[in-house]
């Protein structure tokens, strides 16, 4: 099937109407990106935060009602520029297999996404479905930590990944020979997802989930891992320095390598040997509890 988008850039004041209008001229699809590069972090689950000046994409299946649809921006917005691209015919449900291809973390992990053979049977392979779209391993953040996983012996470990996502690090961990991972997450579909991707990889028995209020109640753990952000890595230093038995690990990414300093200061007070790695614009932060 042929597909026509549509895109311009609208104020957020402009994109609830032109929003609707587009949907109702038969638009199949509409998706906002930042026109500013004004990247938003993190948001709680439900809220769905906007830039002020937003790049709207619709699409359509249908050419007269894509045409209908341009010709209505044109004349009604004639201040917007409007960008129309047909796109060509693919088979788009494999479209994914052309970005997301198996990748190696370390000497010894892989992440394979379903549709791939093994490129090592030899190695820890871990097998996910790309359809669950967040922490894939792509991202930096998430690779320093795998990179992490693969150089430290995590073998027998009691391990909590705080802020699990797609519950990969967590899934690595116990196919590294981890005893059991505690998962938290404040987003009920990251905890369906690590369910799904752990049940793939025949480690679901080693999941164990605890709510974000009753994060008090972990305790004698041998490492946790979170990769979410500076600011709730900088308010978590107790938390977690709780959570573990004396001399247990910390493994914190997700912060930007302008914070890196701040937050390592932070964790100061409660941790020692404290190191750091950076990848692109993003730094990984690993310490010992005192």
């Amino acid at each position: 099937m042929t597909f026509f988008e549509l895109t311009c850039p609208v104020s957020k004041t402009q994109l609830s109407v032109l929003d609707q209008v587009l949907t109702q001229l038969g638009a199949v699809g509409i998706t906002y990106t930042d026109a500013k590069n004004n990247p938003i972090y993190e948001p709680l689950p439900g809220e769905m935060p906007l830039w002020d000046d937003v790049r709207l994409t619709a699409l359509f299946d249908d050419l007269q009602l894509f045409n209908v649809a341009t010709q209505w921006v044109r004349h009604e917005l004639p201040q917007l520029e409007v960008v129309t691209t047909q796109l060509k015919d693919q088979v788009w449900e494999r479209l994914w297999m052309d970005y997301f291809k198996p990748m190696q973390f370390g000497k010894n992990s892989w992440i394979i996404p379903d549709g791939f053979d093994l490129v090592d049977e030899q190695a820890v392979n871990l097998v996910l479905d790309p359809g669950l779209a967040f922490g894939t391993g792509t991202h930096p953040t998430t690779a320093l930590c795998l990179n992490w996983l693969d150089r430290n012996n995590v073998k027998d470990k009691f391990v909590v990944d705080f802020g699990c996502g797609s519950g990969v690090l967590a899934i690595m961990a116990l196919l590294h020979g981890a005893r059991s991972v505690i998962c938290v997450d404040i987003d009920d579909q990251a905890i369906e997802a690590t369910w799904q991707n752990a049940r793939k990889n025949g480690v679901e028995r080693g999941i164990q989930i605890v709510a974000p209020d009753q994060v008090g109640t972990i305790k004698n753990q041998d490492l946790v891992m979170a990769n979410i952000l500076a600011a709730p890595l900088m308010s978590l230093c107790d938390t977690f320095a709780k959570m573990l038995s004396d001399y247990g690990e910390v493994v914190l990414s997700g912060i930007i390598t302008d914070q890196a300093t701040t937050v390592i200061d932070k964790y100061r007070s409660r941790f020692i040997d404290i190191r750091s790695k950076i990848e692109q614009d993003w730094c990984r932060v690993s310490a010992r509890k005192r």
